[in-house]
């Protein structure tokens, strides 16, 4: 029987579990707290992970027009010394990552959400959920009421306003570090050999810059979490300076960059469920299981659990099954991803010069070992289910759903 079904948050994870829900004939209504639903950030790296989603969505071609190949990462210290150095070819000559705008996916999947027929509703701020026998109403900062929903799909992102009210002892610190980050028209980004490049010195200063179309890069740029708040005003000429002095080949993106001066601030938390559900309320995305950006799942972790809702809904006899059916197909990736990704984080952003010197070492070493750097490229492109376990991709490059 079709659900009736609440989805809290119009981001990536929730604009792809509406169309998969929706497409599955379940009654879903999308409520999202912006009069306008817009994307937060600049520029994302969709997996093949990801891009097999978007592929079972029918939206792959357009993202593939829409954004830049990236073949893999490169990294690099303050002396330019290889540090990092992926290349998806390393899993398969076909498979690769796609740099994209973090509108133009939006985009792509509002559109998909309203041809599914799901309905939007948007100036709605949930900010509590309250049981109704065996259905979920949400309620918004303005005494609403929606709902009642068989199923409450949670997905407002890293600093969920629901995680806390649903599970009390939810734990999400902030990181201490964060980013910001901006697009920028670069013409030489269409290169033939597309990477995903960063720069680092020591801990506490890092860069990166992402194609994420034909003629366009986001740069990114490391800020302490206490310096990100929307009060504090940007000193983008320290950033100038800083980053023509780490990176001065980069010189005309940072130029671009800081001219422009329309930087998206970014924080992240460490977010740790007991559980992906409670009774009719389930959490998925950032919401569930946020992590630090060092490896650049998060986009991609929603979509799969975007895939892996509807499924799990399809073959399950009854509602709670499926919320135990999605638990284990999801439960395994997103511990690991948010495990690894909060070890990683003190090696590129902390205040400790010995864990740079030690991830110089055993970074460089690590991605010049054939048995281990095969490994390291599969942590990248999403095909971790643990730390002893790893998927693969099939004949095509592509992952398999």
């Amino acid at each position: 029987m079709p659900f009736e079904i609440g989805i809290v948050g119009c981001g990536v994870a929730g604009q792809a579990a509406a169309s998969f829900l929706a497409d599955a004939g379940h009654r879903v209504t999308v409520l999202e707290r912006f009069e306008q639903p817009h994307p937060v950030g600049a520029g994302l790296l969709l997996q093949p992970t990801g891009l097999a989603v978007l592929r079972a969505l029918g939206l792959e071609r357009d993202a593939l027009s829409a954004g830049a190949r990236i073949d893999g990462l490169l990294g690099e210290n303050q002396w330019g010394i290889r540090v990092i150095d992926l290349a998806y070819c390393d899993l398969h000559p076909a498979a690769f990552g796609l740099g994209i705008r973090r509108s133009d996916l939006f985009d792509l999947l509002r559109r998909r959400l309203l041809a599914a027929g799901a309905r939007l509703v948007p100036g709605v701020e949930i900010v509590d959920v309250e049981r109704e026998g065996a259905r979920a109403v949400a309620l918004d900062r303005k005494a609403g009421r929606h709902g009642p929903f068989d199923l409450l799909v949670v997905a407002d992102g890293t600093h969920s306003a629901l995680r806390q009210r649903v599970f009390p002892r939810a734990r999400a610190p902030l990181y201490p570090w964060g980013c910001i980050c901006a697009t920028v028209p670069d013409p030489l980004a269409s290169g033939a050999v597309r990477l995903l490049r960063q720069r680092f010195a020591d801990t506490t200063t890092m860069m990166g810059i992402l194609p994420v179309a034909p003629d366009a890069v986001t740069m990114f740029w490391s800020l302490r979490t206490r310096d990100l708040g929307p009060e504090r005003p940007l000193d983008l000429e320290a950033v100038r300076q800083e980053a023509l002095a780490l990176w001065p080949e980069a010189a005309s993106t940072i130029e671009r960059a800081v001219s422009g001066g329309e930087f998206s601030r970014a924080t992240y938390r460490h977010v740790a469920l007991p559980r992906s559900s409670e009774g009719p309320v389930v959490f998925v995305g950032d919401a569930a299981h946020g992590t630090s950006p060092q490896l650049g799942q998060g986009a991609n972790l929603g979509l799969l659990d975007a895939h892996a809702l509807a499924r799990s809904l399809a073959e399950a006899g009854d509602l709670a099954q499926a919320m135990e059916l999605f638990s284990r197909r999801r439960g395994a990736s997103n511990r690991f991803y948010r495990s690894a990704s909060h070890l990683l984080t003190p090696f590129f952003q902390s205040d400790s010069v010995p864990l740079a010197i030690l991830r110089d070492l055993l970074l460089r070493q690590a991605c010049q070992t054939p048995i281990v750097r095969p490994m390291l490229t599969g942590v990248l492109a999403g095909l971790r289910r643990g730390w002893l376990s790893a998927e693969s991709l099939d004949t095509d490059g592509q992952y398999p759903l």
